[in-house]
């Protein structure tokens, strides 16, 4: 779980380092900046398999409501950054990929501070 964490940590600041370069170059997204996106999206994706797997196995957190609302949040959000992306051609859709990685690091590391059991 620790390097499912770490995978996704590593991914989502390369994806706000991208998107806040290109914003300040006045960039678009392109497929390099949507693509770092799918692969955020992906990162969550197995992460929450991952965790899923556990909960079945028994060793859930006690508020699982919780746990799976910031998964399901996270993914939302990442899906909607890179549509966002792709339809809003100008430097904005890059600004808000750089938002949306940047939150999403946060509710990673929420995940860590409400259920520091199950990343062990």
């Amino acid at each position: 779980m620790t390097v499912l964490s770490i995978a996704v940590t590593l991914i989502g600041g390369l994806t706000a380092l991208a998107g806040l370069y290109y914003a300040l170059r006045d960039l678009s997204a392109d497929l390099v900046l949507l693509g770092l996106c799918a692969l955020l999206v992906l990162g969550w994706m197995a992460l929450g398999i991952a965790l899923g797997v556990e909960d079945l196995a028994g060793g859930g957190p006690p508020d699982r409501v919780t746990l799976y609302g910031y998964l399901a949040t996270a993914l939302a959000m990442c899906l909607g950054g890179g549509w966002a992306g792709v339809f809003e051609r100008s430097r904005w859709g890059s600004v808000v990929i750089a938002v949306v990685a940047l939150v999403s690091l946060v509710l990673l590391m929420r995940l860590h501070q409400i259920w520091p059991g199950g990343f062990a």
